[in-house]
């Protein structure tokens, strides 16, 4: 019975150890979704910086003229191109040295199958001044698709529009 129980304790230990099998349901390795994450990634980090530098007009040319924009801000219809083009040069002209940091950049799924497409998202923090002087940092996360002509087809942001209205907001009195 010790041979049986010592046999029966070393399989156990030799099949708990072996690899586990990649799970079946996984997507197989795409190079073509791949290659157009590391495009369509890169059109972002340039836009950002175009962004960064108030360059809009540059900004404009990652961004499809019929791009849906859905911005973070409480009651905030979706916009267009030019609603978006108009949102940051609200920013550019309220703060100064805006930059983001700290910035992870992973590759967007197809929210019905899960299966990555090629459509990038990203988490940051925002940095700046406001022109009464007040810094701010912004925890932010968007989410970008991308067309067929590799331009921004559907945008929105997530981030707390009111604290950073109140941050930088004339304090009042007492």
């Amino acid at each position: 019975m010790k041979t049986f129980l010592f046999l029966l304790l070393t399989s156990l230990i030799f099949v708990g150890c072996q690899p586990k099998e990649p799970p079946t349901d996984m997507p197989p390795k795409d190079d073509a979704i791949k290659m157009r994450y590391e495009k369509n990634l890169a059109s972002v980090k340039a836009a950002i910086s175009a962004f960064e530098n108030e360059k809009l007009d540059e900004f404009g040319t990652y961004v499809s003229d019929s791009v849906v924009y859905v911005p973070a801000m409480y009651g905030s219809p979706q916009t267009n191109k030019e609603g978006w083009k108009n949102l940051l040069s609200t920013f550019t002209t309220e703060f100064d040295s805006i930059r983001l940091t700290n910035a992870l950049y992973l590759p967007g799924i197809d929210s019905v199958t899960h299966v990555p497409d090629g459509s990038v998202r990203y988490y940051g923090t925002w940095v700046s001044r406001h022109k009464s002087g007040v810094k701010t940092a912004v925890r932010f996360y968007a989410v970008y698709e991308f067309g067929a002509e590799g331009k921004i087809i559907y945008a929105q942001d997530y981030f707390d529009v009111t604290g950073l209205l109140a941050a930088v907001a004339p304090k009042k009195s007492k």
